[in-house]
């Protein structure tokens, strides 16, 4: 399955994230990797020091969305701004404004 917009895949289906009980919130393209690391949160009953590699591999992909959106997002504002940049240089503001008597 595709995601409109990201370069990553979505690899856990809606059947496998809804059996594993992902909240809906995390149900991203890094749920893949939410999965085992849940799993592995529960069988060493949330220790800190436990599940380091998965909590890594998780966060790490977590970033990358983040930073993919990031990319995006200024990429739309660049060309927002070039556009209202482009109709600026077409309408100039008096710098003396007319009264209604003139």
């Amino acid at each position: 399955m595709e995601v409109e917009g990201s370069s990553k895949k979505m690899i856990a289906t809606q059947a496998e994230m809804v059996e594993n009980k992902v909240p809906i919130p995390y149900r991203d393209q890094c749920a893949h990797l939410l999965i085992p690391l849940n799993k592995c949160r529960q069988a060493e009953f949330y220790l800190p020091w436990k599940c380091e590699i998965e909590r890594h591999s998780y966060e790490k992909c977590e970033y990358e969305l983040v930073m993919e959106r990031m990319l995006q997002m200024q990429k739309i504002r660049e060309e927002k701004a070039k556009l209202t940049q482009a109709g600026k240089q077409g309408v100039s503001v008096p710098l003396i404004p007319k009264t209604a008597n003139a």
